[in-house]
């Protein structure tokens, strides 16, 4: 019995700084510095193996631009968090945002409902830190992902040779049918 799973295309096109600057104009000025370039140059490549043409097609650069102001907010968050060379003196640094649902003044007590600004999903968390995140995961449920799974028991098929991970019994294959 062979199962043969879809690979996503990981192929993207050319993705600039001025893409992002068009769906991103806020950053623009902060892009024409050097730190802005130099920033740029470290996160393009991390979204760019996240974030693939094949799934967000032709909304791919807006999930790209997604994608990097996410990073350059958590970067520009931590920026704001108190320094120091102790952990007492950068203690509080990480700060969750959300819905302020309630609040209680008498021995000032608050709660956040994250549920009503983002998706609620484990996959979901790391994005929902910022709302280039969440704007990015809401694209995302709007795309349809591939997850095709056949079994196969017909001697017709052609062989394929068995999986080097006996655990994993799935065997790869892009949509292209390569």
């Amino acid at each position: 019995m062979a199962i043969f799973g879809v690979i996503t295309d990981k192929d993207n096109p050319e993705y600039t700084i001025n893409d992002f600057c068009f769906w991103m104009p806020q950053f623009k000025n902060y892009m024409d510095t050097e730190e802005g370039q130099t920033a740029f140059d470290n996160l393009y490549p991390i979204a760019n193996s996240k974030i693939y043409e094949s799934i967000f097609g032709t909304d791919w650069k807006l999930a790209m631009s997604y994608c990097i102001a996410h990073y350059l907010t958590l970067i520009a968050q931590q920026l704001q968090a108190p320094a120091g060379d102790t952990l007492a003196g950068i203690a509080g640094g990480g700060v969750t945002r959300g819905v302020l649902s309630s609040a209680h003044i008498g021995g000032f007590d608050k709660t956040y409902d994250l549920s009503k600004t983002m998706l609620d999903s484990q996959e979901a968390l790391f994005w929902n830190q910022t709302s280039y995140g969440a704007s990015l995961m809401a694209l995302l449920k709007t795309k349809p992902i591939p997850s095709i799974m056949v079994v196969v028991n017909d001697p017709m098929m052609p062989y394929v040779p068995a999986p080097t991970n006996p655990a994993n019994p799935i065997v790869p294959f892009n949509v292209r049918g390569e």
